[in-house]
Order: structure tokens, then C-alpha cells, then sequence
């Protein structure tokens, strides 16, 4: 029986997490899919545990490591589903996801659908000690005419894993993962998508468990390139805005640009790593005077006191205050 959606199952060094990923996939109240697990040159256990599960709808696929958009790639080329959704291996989703999804792009004849995550903070011992929930707050977007993108928005707007999409509007459109680029590579893939389509329809409710598990401190890393790449995610968001004609992308793109700043900062002060304090103030620095910085920032309009602070701070290339004030917090 040809399935109606294929899921794609990236696998890379994850045999501590896989059976739970897999189990959750199986207990999927829409039966007719197909599991594409992707061995994308794992050296662990994991293929192991994935040939565990006596299930017919279980493909099991091996490379070389080629990174998660080439293991992606990889099986969407051999997806034989009407849908395809991209699922972490680390993660797990609510029995009702494939069909709560799938009714809706039959019925709408939709490109793809967006629904929202519950992220679930687990401590060094993989015990949930929060939980977040991101949800839509509507239920579609047109092209052309909504004066305004919601800011709310944006945090669903860059994921793979959140969305079920139409597998011949990807091919129509050649649409595939980058290669070679790591953190940015989900936005990079959605941003040309929302070029592509005329609308957006989103799903109000999560079904999708993200786990942000608590790493030592001594084996977090910074990303030299970080803010490049984020520089990157914004000019091609900025695409997607002005495509989409909205009114308050000037906004939204200071916002952004504001928010990658205090990302790149805590990880660069945060996290272990060799630069002296005087290289990190130099980064900084750097960061203040990139000149998407200073045009995005001019248009910037906060809500808050402390987004206008720090719009203050940018604006001004106040580099030291900032750098004094981040080492001391850490």
C-alpha cells in the first residue's frame, strides 16, 4: 500500500533517545505512513535499536555522514508519500499529529501546515523540570493581504519539525535543505518556502515534545560564525517580508536583529571557551558595528523597557558597557 505521508528520521548518535522518537511515530493514530530512518553514518548503537522495532512501515536507510540537511535530503528523495514531515531523533510527537495534519491539507489542499511545540526542559539527570508551549494565535496568513506579521509568530516560523508539507510543492518548487551549513539550516529551507507559497495556515495546538536538555558547561561550544549566520537567516526572513508586503517587517527585522545580539552575547560569555575578555569585547564590538546591525536597528520600535535599553546600547556601540555587563552575570 503506497503511503499518504513519509516520515524522515535523520540519525546521528542518538541510541540514548531513538526507541522513545521511534515509539511515539508507531502510536500515531493515522496509519498510513512510512518511517524513513536515516542512518546518516552513526557510529553507536542506534541502527541497532531502529532494526529492534518489527514494523513494516519502518525503512531503514544508510550513508556516510553528510550532516542533517544531506540526511534529509537523502530521504526525501526516496520519500514515497503524498507528505513529508521531518522529525528530530531526539524528540518525540503526540499520537494525533500525522492526523490532525493530514486533514487539513486534504481538505484545504494546502502546501504545507504549521502546528505548535511543547518544549520540555529536562535537567542532567533527564528529569522534564519545566515545560513551555508555543501555540499560533491564528489560523492563517495571505500573501499580500495581512498588513502585519504577528511577532508571536516567528519562533514557529523556522523549524522543519512543525511542519507537514506537500511533497509535490517541494519538488514543484526544487525546494531541498542547504548543505554545508549547520544551525540556520531549518529557516534557510522555510524562508524560501514562504517565498514560494500564497498563504500560511497554521494548526492551534501542539503536538511536537522539542527537549532543550541541559548541557555541562565544559562541553558547550561557541560558534564563532554564529552571528554571521544569523546575519544570514535575517536578510533572507527579510526577503520573505518583503515579498509578503508586511507593513511592520522593519520592526520585526530590528527585533530579530536585537535578540541575535543577546543570543551571540550569553553564548560568547556563558559558554567555555579560549577567547580572553578583550577578544570577546572585540566580538561584540564587531557585532555593534555590522552594518546590518546599525540599518536594522534604526527602525527598531521596542515594547519594553529592557528591549529599549538594549536598543540604546546597540544603537550607540556601547560595546564595553555591554561586554563588562555580560562577563559579570555569567
Amino acid at each position: 500500500m503506497q503511503p499518504i505521508v513519509s516520515v524522515i528520521l535523520p540519525v546521528y548518535n542518538v541510541e540514548k533517545y531513538i526507541s522513545k522518537s521511534i515509539e511515539s511515530i508507531l502510536r500515531q493514530t493515522f496509519l498510513e505512513f512510512e518511517l524513513l530512518v536515516v542512518i546518516d553514518g552513526s557510529p553507536d548503537g542506534s541502527k541497532d535499536i531502529a532494526e529492534s522495532f518489527l514494523d513494516s512501515r519502518i525503512i531503514i536507510l544508510e550513508k556516510e555522514n553528510g550532516g542533517l540537511s544531506d540526511a534529509r535530503n537523502y530521504g526525501l528523495e526516496r520519500a514515497k508519500g503524498k507528505y513529508v514531515y521531518f522529525m528530530d531523533s531526539d524528540d518525540w510527537i503526540e499520537p494525533d499529529l500525522l492526523e490532525d495534519a493530514i486533514t487539513v491539507l486534504e481538505k484545504e489542499r494546502k502546501d504545507f501546515v504549521i502546528f505548535g511545540y511543547i518544549q520540555d526542559n529536562e535537567n542532567l539527570e533527564d528529569v522534564v523540570t519545566s515545560q513551555s508551549i508555543k501555540l499560533p494565535n491564528i489560523e492563517i496568513l495571505i500573501k499580500g493581504k495581512d498588513t502585519n506579521m504577528p511577532s508571536d509568530l516567528l519562533g514557529l516560523l523556522g523549524y522543519a519539525w512543525n511542519k507537514v508539507y506537500r511533497k509535490d510543492f517541494l519538488e514543484k518548487n526544487n525546494l531541498y535543505f542547504e548543505k554545508g551549513v549547520s544551525l540556520v539550516e531549518d529557516i534557510l529551507f522555510n524562508s524560501t518556502i514562504y517565498q514560494k507559497s500564497s498563504e500560511i495556515r497554521f494548526i492551534n495546538k501542539a503536538y511536537y515534545h522539542y527537549i532543550n536538555r541541559q548541557v555541562p558547561t565544559l562541553i558547550k561550544k561557541f560558534h564563532k560564525d554564529s552571528f554571521e549566520l544569523n546575519i544570514w537567516k535575517l536578510n533572507r526572513l527579510r526577503d520573505f517580508f518583503e515579498i509578503w508586503e508586511f507593513k511592520n517587517k522593519d520592526n520585526l527585522l530590528g527585533m530579530l536583529v536585537v535578540q541575535s545580539i543577546r543570543y551571540c552575547i550569553h553564548n560568547l560569555f556563558a559558554f567555555q571557551n579560549k577567547l580572553s575578555f578583550k577578544e570577546k569585547r572585540l566580538y561584540v564590538k564587531a557585532m555593534l558595528y555590522n552594518s546590518n546591525t546599525v540599518t536594522y536597528i534604526n527602525k527598531y520600535k521596542p515594547d519594553n523597557n529592557f528591549s529599549q535599553l538594549y536598543k540604546f546600547l546597540i544603537k550607540n556601540k556601547n560595546y564595553n558597557i555591554i561586554s563588562i555587563f555580560a562577563a559579570t552575570i555569567k
